[in-house]
This record gives C-alpha cells, structure tokens and sequence, in this order.
C-alpha cells in the first residue's frame, strides 16, 4: 500500500516590518586614493564647478585701466625723448673710460653664466631635499638677527638697534617653534612645485624675458617718473606672475583630465596673461604703484631729522603694510615665510658666490685698477655688479616658483577634491602632512 502524499508546508510569512541592514563595515583607509575618472569639466552646468573657474571663452575685464595705462605709456615716452635729447646736447652720458674698459665685460658675462649653473643646481637640490633645507634656512633667518645686533653693538655702537634685533630675533625663534608641525606640509608644496616647475621649463623663460624688459625698463626711468617706474614695472612682473600661476593652475585642475594641459601651457597663460586679464593686471598693478609711491615718499619723511615726522612715517608705512597682508590667511603667510627662507637665502648665497667671484677676477686681471686709490669706490660698484647678476639669475627660478607655491596653495585650499580627482597619490601625500585639507570633501 503506497504511502499518503503530503504537500510541502509553506514558506513562514514575512513579518509585517522589515529587518534593519546589517551596515558593511569598512576598514579605514590605509594607502591611497584611488583614482576616480575625472569629469569633463567643459559639461559642468552647476555652480562653482570647474567650468566656470576655467572659462574658455573669457571676457576683457578692466578696459578703462588698459587705457589708463596706455595713455600713461605714451606719456612716458615722450617726456623720456625729450629728457634723453637735453642730456645728449649737455653731454651728460660720456663715458667713464677709467672703468668701462672692454675687459670688464668677461666676468659680468661669467657671473650671469655661473649664477644661472648654479640656481639650477639649486633648483634641483631644492627637490631632492625640501624639509632639511627648509630646516636649515628657518634657522639661518634667526641667525641674522642676532648676527645683525652683534654688528651693531660692537661695530656701530647703535645699541638701541641692537636690542630691536635681539627682540625680533627672540620673536622669530617663538614664532618658528609654533610652526614646526607646519614644515612637513611645506615640503611637500617646495619638492612638488619645484618639479612642475622643471616639467614646463617655459615659466623659467618667461621669467628671463620679463627680465631683460624690467631691466631696460629701470634704465630708462632715470629719465622719468618716480610713478611711471612703479606702474610700469609691476605691470611687467605681474604678467610674468599670472603667466607662472595660469601654468600651474593649468597642472592643477587639467593634469590628468580629458582635457589635459595642451601642448603649450606657457603661451595660452602668457596669452590670456596679456589679452583678457591685462585689465586687471593694470588695475592690479597701479594700486601696488600707488602704495609703493606713498611707501617711497614716506621712507623719505622717515630719513628726514624731524623726529615727530620720521616717527609718523614709520607709523604710516607699517599700516600700509597691514592693509597689503589683509587678503592673505594665517596659513598662507606661514607657508610663504617657510618657502621664502629657502628662496631668499639661495638667491643670496649665489649673489654672494657671483660677488666673490667679481672679486677675485678684478685682484688677477685688473690689477691697474688696484693701484690707484681713488678706483677703490669703482671696485666697490664692480663686486656689487657680479653680486647683482648672480642674485637676479636666481631670483628668475625662485619668483617661478613662489607663484607656483602661492597658486598650488590657493587652489588646495579653494578646491582639493579635483586635486584628489586628478592626483590621488600627491592627494594623499599631502593630506598625511595638512589633514585639514579633506574638509568639505
């Protein structure tokens, strides 16, 4: 007799509320972001995306201070005609035949040579080792100021000179113990801008071509305008700036994109540096012009021997450098003293090289020049010569990268995720030395 056939029981009803989910858990992060395929920035509609930050199709900004600074050129231009033609009927730019001597050219040409080898080598130890040479130069700083009041106390017998430097000097030394947790982060900003700085080489060449203009351009202002020098003379540096800033900004948002940086990040800066943003860099420029007058005119007032003025002037002079450091965060000045050390120190330390140098040349070549006593001045003028060129040869490279460090601090602080985006590794590094930056991501 078979067996009954019974059906399977039902499945059990569910219940009528829903089991929580069991929340995954993640194990914290440990190495680095991972990449995550950047937008196309060009799509972006929302605002404050990227889109918008980098127009392609930017507008003239400022027209009326282009103008202003056009009309102030042609100006210029004729008052320095007409000074240059009443200098050459007084006869006032003979020479000096018992200086400029065919032989004196060689070792200005070798200061500029050998300073430039040299602020190369700079550039590249700079990258090999940011934090010791960060270290060190912090130290150097503080050093010269107790240097400095030594030399007053015993030489110059100015010993209340002597006591403002040991008070700075002391100042400094409390201020670089509280930034100590800061120079890692430093570091990181000196080795990475440094190497994009060796990547688009082209900033370098801009700077030497704003170089050789600023030069000409201090020549002829010996027949101008205090004023004109000014304005004209920022207006040349500030589009060497933008140009170094649109470049590493360019590697900062577009590195690593669909976009990418183009073939020739240098000229399309250079370009938007002197077409849709010359406006601004005018307007920019002649409110730096203005306070650098002001600055100049009360420096004079300070020299003067009325105490009360000199003592107005000082006071004056130190709000106008309050105003100028207003736009500028805690954290952006500390990252710049840092940085700065570096860079003023090497620009030293090769001028003084090139100086050296100026030196021994003139004690081996130009002996003649040592034997008249009344050359000792011309002597003094001919080292200061070599020093200059050397330290302008660094200056170059070192004004590159203080742009690149001012933009590459600015863009982090205003957007970090496209950093993350594009370089998750620099990303990374970045963040173990400065956590704060992966706020708001």
């Amino acid at each position: 007799m078979s067996q009954p056939y019974y059906p399977p029981p039902p499945p059990p009803t569910q219940p009528y509320y829903s089991q929580p989910a069991q929340q995954q858990y993640y194990p914290p992060q440990t190495g680095g972001y991972s990449p995550v395929p950047p937008p196309a920035y060009e799509q972006g509609s929302f605002r404050g995306s990227i889109a918008e930050k980098w127009n392609p199709k930017p507008k003239y900004q400022d027209l009326w201070a282009i103008l202003l600074f056009l009309a102030h050129l042609v100006g210029f231009v004729i008052l320095s005609y007409f000074g240059l033609k009443f200098l050459i009927s007084q006869r006032a730019l003979e020479r000096n035949d018992s200086f400029f001597r065919p032989e004196i050219i060689p070792p200005f040409i070798i200061s500029g040579v050998i300073g430039l080898i040299l602020s190369v080598a700079y550039m590249f130890f700079m990258q090999r080792f940011p934090l010791p040479l960060i270290k060190v130069t912090l130290y150097l700083s503080i050093a010269m100021y107790f240097v400095a009041a030594l030399v007053f106390f015993f030489f110059a017998r100015s010993f209340i000179l002597a006591i403002i430097f040991v008070v700075f000097g002391i100042l400094y030394l409390i201020a670089a113990f509280s930034w100590r947790n800061r120079i890692p982060f430093a570091a990181v900003m000196l080795e990475t801008v440094v190497s994009i700085t060796r990547k688009y080489y082209g900033i370098v060449v801009m700077g030497f071509i704003g170089l050789v203009i600023q030069v000409g351009w201090s020549v002829l202002w010996i027949l101008s305008l205090i004023g004109a020098f000014y304005w004209t003379s920022q207006v040349i540096k500030t589009i060497v700036h933008v140009t170094a800033s649109g470049v590493y900004a360019t590697y900062y948002f577009l590195e690593g994109t669909t976009q990418g940086t183009g073939t020739t990040p240098t000229l399309s800066s250079f370009k938007r540096a002197t077409t849709t943003s010359i406006g601004s860099i005018c307007f920019g420029s002649l409110i730096i012009a203005l306070l650098n007058t002001a600055r100049a005119v009360l420096r004079t007032f300070a020299d003067s021997d009325d105490g009360a003025c000199g003592f107005l002037a000082c006071c004056i002079a130190c709000l106008l450098a309050w105003i100028e450091s207003l736009d500028r965060g805690v954290e952006a000045i500390i990252n710049d003293d840092l940085i700065g050390n570096v860079l003023t120190m090497g620009s030293l330390l090769i001028g003084v090289l090139c100086g050296l140098l100026g030196f021994l040349y003139i004690n081996y070549f130009l002996k003649p020049l040592l034997t008249d006593q009344n050359n000792t001045t011309l002597i003094i003028i001919f080292v200061i010569i070599c020093f200059a060129i050397g330290f302008m040869m660094c200056v170059v490279i070192t004004d590159a990268i203080s742009s690149g460090v001012s933009t590459t601090f600015v863009a982090l602080a205003e957007d970090p995720d496209a950093l993350r985006r594009t370089k998750p590794v620099l990303f990374e590094k970045i963040r173990q030395q400065w956590p704060r930056v992966v706020q708001g991501i």
